[in-house]
């Protein structure tokens, strides 16, 4: 039975509840080597579906891993049940019939079905260009390929009834230079929905470029100067508090935008996106996890606050609309909202350009413990590493630096954008330059 059909089945049980069927099957291929030996392969399949029942704003949620009528049967029975001992609330509703955005969604189900040995060659691919780099790249200790599929179908009581299915592909690679007793760590990632579009040699000569840059760091001075992120340091920062752009965490309180809506929060040359329409973006997708179109969502635009990100239910509570950013981490969970593909827009200087304008400054190429940031509060303190700049030029590597600031300060404290965007996953950055910053030393 197909998914939208099952859907469909579940739902011409209902009585006078409100029902949602959420169904989606994944099957996924990973494949890591060492030294051109193969350390794991993994084949998975994942399938199921959850189902929301919501009556007098009392919803109970169950799911099943099994795609069959007669377990469908068993969860609507737990979901009506869980039902009956929430608390009521009013906001909890579904979201009506509004059609899909107009996305194409590359897809390449031809290339997942390639003998096994010809995936593991691509992953063998990535070491090889590596390690051809220079002599010096003398480990790897993980190179990756990986292929995904899905489909996904949602349909409520109130008429909806959508599904799209996709894939996708990854390559990463985390590459070791040795010198003079001296090791360093570079590591590089791509993705694209078609195979033919994803990059193999170019990852892993990236990732022996970024250790083999490195080879001699030495701890800084401590030193109040410019600090340029690199795109995927950037992207890693910006993901580490992309939560606190979700409406769910401002009415919880539990978001440093909370109150700010419509002031200053960053440099006026700063806008950020969020775009499930985003072409090639590695969650576009026509609908959101409830079933309402992906659109394109300025966050942060001239430097001001504009909108955070809603899904039906945050949307009802603040008498706004959904944005379609409602997500769900897999059949197994109920939608909240969160950023789609999440990006700092491009500007129109170059990488080098920036650099070049920096008379004393860090270029940050590595960042360490950005998981301790607060996201709530917008404080960070993490380790760096990268290259010092004197008269716009790089003169030597550093490490074993830190950094320490707030994230609102960061963002307000912006005096460039790069045109050089980069993804990584659905968080996407330019090179960024922060002003000033406090850089810990010797």
């Amino acid at each position: 039975m197909e998914l939208l059909d099952l859907a469909k089945k579940v739902l011409s049980w209902g009585s006078d509840e409100e029902l949602e069927v959420y169904l989606s099957r994944n099957h996924s291929t990973r494949i890591e080597v060492s030294d051109l030996e193969v350390e794991s392969s993994n084949v998975s399949t994942s399938e199921g579906l959850g189902i929301r029942c919501i009556k007098e704003g009392r919803s109970g949620f169950a799911y099943t891993t099994v795609l069959s009528v007669q377990a469908a049967e068993v969860a609507l029975a737990e979901a009506r049940e869980n039902a009956r001992f929430a608390d009521p609330d009013p906001a909890r509703t579904l979201p009506q019939p509004q059609g899909e955005a107009k996305v194409e969604l590359a897809s390449d189900k031809a290339a997942l079905a390639l003998p096994m040995e010809e995936k593991i060659e691509f992953a063998r691919r990535i070491e090889r260009a590596a390690r051809a780099k220079d002599s010096r790249v003398r480990k790897v200790r993980q190179a990756q390929y990986a292929d995904t599929s899905y489909e996904l179908a949602i349909a409520n009581s109130k008429g909806l009834a959508v599904a799209h299915s996709g894939t996708f592909f990854t390559s990463s690679i985390l590459a070791v230079a040795e010198d003079n007793g001296n090791a360093e760590m570079g590591w590089s990632y791509h993705f694209a929905r078609e195979l033919a579009k994803l990059d193999l040699e170019p990852v892993g000569e990236e990732a022996a470029q970024r250790a083999l840059a490195l080879l001699g760091a030495q701890r800084g001075q401590s030193a109040r100067v410019p600090v340029v992120l690199d795109p995927m340091v950037a992207a890693d920062f910006l993901g580490s508090f992309a939560s606190a752009f979700s409406a769910e965490s401002v009415q919880k309180g539990k978001s440093l935008f909370a109150d700010l809506l419509g002031q200053q929060v960053a440099a006026p040359l700063v806008t950020l996106v969020d775009d499930g329409t985003y072409p090639e973006g590695i969650s576009t997708a026509p609908v959101d996890d409830e079933g309402v179109p992906t659109q394109r969502t300025a966050i942060i635009e001239g430097g001001k606050l504009t909108s955070f990100l809603f899904d039906t239910y945050t949307a009802q509570k603040e008498g706004a609309s959904s944005t379609g950013n409602a997500l769900r981490s897999s059949f197994r969970s109920t939608p909240s909202p969160g950023p789609t593909n999440l990006f700092i827009q491009p500007g129109e200087k170059s990488p080098q350009q920036i650099i070049g304008e920096i008379k004393r400054g860090l270029y940050v190429t590595d960042v360490m413990g950005m998981h301790t940031a607060n996201p709530i509060s917008g404080d960070f303190s993490v380790g760096v590493s990268g290259h010092w700049i004197e008269n716009g030029n790089f003169v030597k590597p550093v490490r074993s630096m830190a950094i320490a600031g707030n994230w609102r300060e960061l963002l307000l404290g912006i005096t460039a954008v790069g045109s050089d965007l980069r993804w990584v996953g659905g968080i996407g950055a330019p090179t960024i330059c922060i002003g000033e910053m406090s850089l810990s030393g010797e």
